[in-house]
């Protein structure tokens, strides 16, 4: 998904604005937009970004942190700029996580075969027919029966 983000400070210079936009069909549609009295930054600027984050961060503004980051980063521009003439500046961002990665099928199934063939081809047909667990079969020796109890509670049980 696409977003676009636009931070700016208002004509009066006394808030920020935090706009998320949304592509939708090939135009971005406005989403939600938050305002912060410009005091709320002007105090954290010298501090660690993460105060900055915190601050940008609401409950309908909550972007994921590599894109808080972003959108910090380019407020601390935007509040350090000297000149007076930029209002605003923008934050894209597409989520490339949203795009599945479809695997084919078709290559998943042919890889299924071929390593039910590889486990079968051993087997002749007689061996298929008569079933995996018969006593002549070889497996019977990596799966003995066996008919001592498993532990002691089983030792008391009775066989139906």
């Amino acid at each position: 998904m696409k977003q676009r983000y636009r931070i700016s400070i208002n004509d009066k210079k006394d808030q920020v604005l935090i706009t998320e936009y949304m592509e939708w069909e090939g135009r971005f549609i406005d989403m939600t937009e938050e305002k912060y009295p410009i005091e709320k930054f002007t105090t954290i600027l010298d501090k660690d970004i993460e105060e900055v984050i915190s601050a940008v961060r609401t409950n309908n503004l909550f972007p994921p942190y590599e894109l808080s980051a972003s959108i910090a980063t380019t407020l601390i521009q935007l509040l350090q700029e000297t000149d007076e003439s930029i209002t605003e500046l923008f934050v894209d961002w597409e989520d490339i996580e949203e795009i599945p990665v479809e695997k084919d099928e078709a290559e998943d199934e042919e890889l299924i075969d071929d390593e039910l063939s590889d486990l079968t081809d051993d087997l002749t047909d007689e061996d298929m027919d008569d079933g995996f667990l018969e006593e002549n079969n070889e497996i019977e020796s990596i799966v003995p029966k066996s008919t001592t109890p498993v532990d002691e509670e089983d030792k008391d049980s009775e066989d139906i």
